[in-house]
């Protein structure tokens, strides 16, 4: 099969139709290289920029490889923050709605005795979680590694960047046995990768992706400092000030998606919610009404936006801080589309204040600060 004529319909049934429901056609250079190789079981560390597609790139193969008939442990993704394990948590429970695969996220700051219930009450086919939490299940003897087949690393520079993560995925590795699949993502290629994977992963092949999203000159990158509490109300008071016909406000949990939506209706806002939640009648009628003007405001989550693609969007509003930088490009980029303006506003409360020097530097974006006054958009 030549790779350049990859395509999702080669991946099982379910997925191939998950995917189009999302609006998710063409598969990234990414998907391309790495999709076909892992599918054919080899082991693999991509490099590929942030915003390309990368979750996908190492889901998709790995869901394709769960046998649904089998009950016990078979897939397991280990991811450097708890808010990414969340978000890779999500990706999945939205591409397998159709089909009944067990998933569990297990990541540390969670209550462990919950986890250890719940695990006592279903085993899941695919676990997702940080590499610390898991690897305490495993030595419970909770979680059972005999016959995983797949283990996936999300962002492994920034894994193997901290000494505990590092180790206890290698641990996981270790004992999920040599002839496991090693499916490995990141924005670099640690020096002697190879080498330091080796004694659980003894073949690993390199896979290069072309490009990031773009930076585009007419897109304006700004913040504004807000009490959580006052986040909806400010939104708000935004889209009064800026006049916005066409914006898109992104949170970053499912269950606060309608919940937001229907405080802005309330307040006289034309917004509907766009969730993975939702059938798929539900979101045509939220992406039509958007496009044609009805609709003013959509409320959705990273996974909702997913496949996204509506011309003349002028405003982000980020009410939660995307979670890692790919998602602050993956957001982003639904605006100052075709050389247009746009404007990209996260709303930072003090305890997340550090993000804001994190997308400064893996984006390399100037965040301007704002702030409403007098009814106008102000910077300082």
């Amino acid at each position: 099969m030549s790779h350049d004529t990859f395509s999702f319909q080669t991946l099982p049934q379910f997925l191939a139709e998950a995917l189009k429901n999302q609006g998710v056609t063409e598969p990234t250079d990414i998907q391309n290289k790495m999709i076909p190789e892992a599918l054919e079981g080899q082991s693999l560390i991509a490099r590929s920029q942030t915003g390309t597609g990368k979750t996908l790139a190492f889901l998709l193969p790995a869901l394709a490889k769960i046998d649904l008939q089998t009950k016990g442990l078979q897939v397991v993704v280990l991811a450097p923050t708890q808010e990414l394990a969340m978000q890779v948590y999500e990706v999945a429970q939205s591409l397998t709605k159709a089909e009944p695969i067990e998933i569990g996220s297990f990541i540390g700051g969670a209550n462990i005795h919950r986890q250890v219930e719940k695990l006592k009450k279903k085993k899941p086919q695919l676990a997702i979680g940080t590499p610390g939490r898991l690897l305490e299940l495993i030595e419970m003897k909770k979680l059972k590694l005999h016959e995983v087949k797949v283990v996936a690393v999300d962002e492994a520079d920034r894994m193997m960047a901290e000494k505990p993560s590092w180790e206890a995925t290698m641990q996981i590795a270790k004992r999920a046995g040599r002839d496991t699949q090693f499916l490995f993502v990141s924005a670099t290629i640690p020096k002697d990768f190879s080498e330091q994977v080796a004694d659980a992963a003894p073949f690993v092949v390199q896979i290069e992706a072309e490009g990031g999203l773009l930076h585009t000159e007419q897109v304006n990158h700004l913040f504004i400092r807000v009490d959580t509490r006052d986040k909806i109300d400010t939104a708000r008071k935004l889209i009064h000030a800026e006049k916005i016909e066409k914006g898109i406000v992104f949170v970053n949990q499912l269950d606060k998606v309608a919940e937001t939506a229907e405080k802005f209706s309330y307040k006289g806002i034309q917004t509907l919610a766009l969730s993975s939640d939702q059938g798929k009648q539900a979101r045509e009628h939220a992406l039509q009404s958007f496009r044609k003007g009805d609709t003013h405001i959509l409320v959705a989550t990273d996974v909702a936006a997913r496949g996204l693609d509506v011309e003349d969007v002028t405003h982000i509003i980020q009410l939660d801080p995307p979670a890692s930088p790919d998602s602050y490009l993956h957001r982003a980029g639904r605006t100052g589309r075709m050389g247009k303006k746009g404007k990209v506003i996260t709303f930072i409360d003090r305890k997340e204040e550090y993000k804001l020097e994190k997308y400064k530097r893996e984006l390399r974006i100037e965040l301007e600060e704002s702030f409403l006054a007098k009814g106008q958009l102000q910077t300082k």
